[in-house]
């Protein structure tokens, strides 16, 4: 039986960036995806479980996270581009043969976007917290900035180049102490409020927590904290300032349908939802996705893989036995 100190930690050079890789187990393929703020530590227990169900699980420091070089420019970051890494990853991994894919938060949205630009690469898809969406008409931060006018967003906020970058890498403990956190995490009032007006970036608007989640460990806090004081943040940000010229790249593909057996786990409280409900959820992917299981965990929130490991683990396993 695989074990967590069974991890190895390797450097790949992938699409020409020196690339952390973290491997485990033999068998076919599983390439898991991370999102933001996170990194291939995210996936470790998953790793070990799909390792002990034979297979190799591959995860990845994305480029700009982790142990992984950054892209040169804020414009290499779109989707062309990340989804070239992950095929050029795949293939050393897998050579021809199909992949296992598995995504959570950004990483889900990579992993929505490569299964349509290169389905022969992916027998099979389990993403997490981040749906399917049909794609709208209007470029989605144009859309964001009418929506919420001089409201705080932290979508809109990133835009600017340096400012929130220049937040989180002078206080990464405070921004991953705020986001990594239970739909019922206990916290101080917010010492900012909801408008741009007042001036100020996004760790105040969340509000500190008062208690650290149980499924958040000290050693596990430690690690994104050192991997980010490493990394800075300003390549995972540069993702989220591609989301408008993603949307205009992945337009050729916006009716594209989904062939391969898909899972999508997700909290029932995360954010990232927005109340939805299961039926909800299914009647949106299902027109563009064929093989649809979906599985909603009750009170969970976004950082659905570490709060409930156990449960997700069983979800997953069960997907693939089918």
């Amino acid at each position: 039986m695989y074990r967590l100190d069974d991890i190895s930690l390797e450097h790949w050079q992938v699409t020409g960036l020196r690339t952390r890789v973290a491997t485990l187990g033999q068998g076919p393929v599983a390439l898991l995806i991370h999102g933001w703020p996170e990194c291939w530590y995210c996936w470790r227990e998953q790793m070990v479980a799909l390792a002990n169900a034979g297979y190799r699980a591959v995860a990845p420091d994305m480029p700009g996270f982790g142990d992984t070089e950054s892209l040169e420019l804020i414009a290499d970051y779109n989707v062309s581009r990340i989804c070239e890494f992950m095929a050029e990853l795949a293939q050393m991994a897998s050579g021809d043969q199909p992949i296992l894919l598995i995504g959570h938060d950004w990483g889900a949205i990579n992993c929505w976007q490569f299964v349509q630009r290169h389905p022969e690469r992916v027998s099979r898809l389990i993403n997490m917290s981040v749906p399917l969406r049909p794609v709208a008409d209007q470029p989605p931060i144009e859309f964001l900035r009418e929506y919420f006018g001089d409201d705080f967003f932290y979508q809109i906020y990133f835009q600017e180049p340096g400012v929130a970058e220049g937040e989180f890498d002078a206080d990464p403990e405070g921004i991953l102490r705020a986001l990594y956190c239970s739909p019922d995490t206990p916290r101080e009032p917010p010492l900012l409020g909801r408008s741009t007006k007042e001036g100020g970036g996004w760790i105040g608007r969340l509000g500190k927590p008062t208690e650290q989640p149980s499924w958040v460990k000290d050693e596990a806090l430690s690690y994104y904290i050192e991997a980010y004081r490493h990394s800075g943040f300003a390549g995972g940000i540069n993702y989220y300032r591609n989301l408008d010229e993603n949307w205009r790249q992945m337009l050729p593909w916006r009716d594209s349908q989904i062939s391969c057996p898909v899972l999508f786990i997700v909290g029932s409280r995360d954010m990232t939802i927005q109340g939805a409900s299961e039926e909800r959820l299914r009647a949106m992917m299902a027109p563009r996705v064929s093989d649809l299981q979906l599985v909603m965990l009750e009170g969970k929130g976004h950082w659905i893989q570490s709060e409930a490991t156990a449960a997700v683990n069983a979800a997953m396993l069960d997907f693939l036995a089918a």
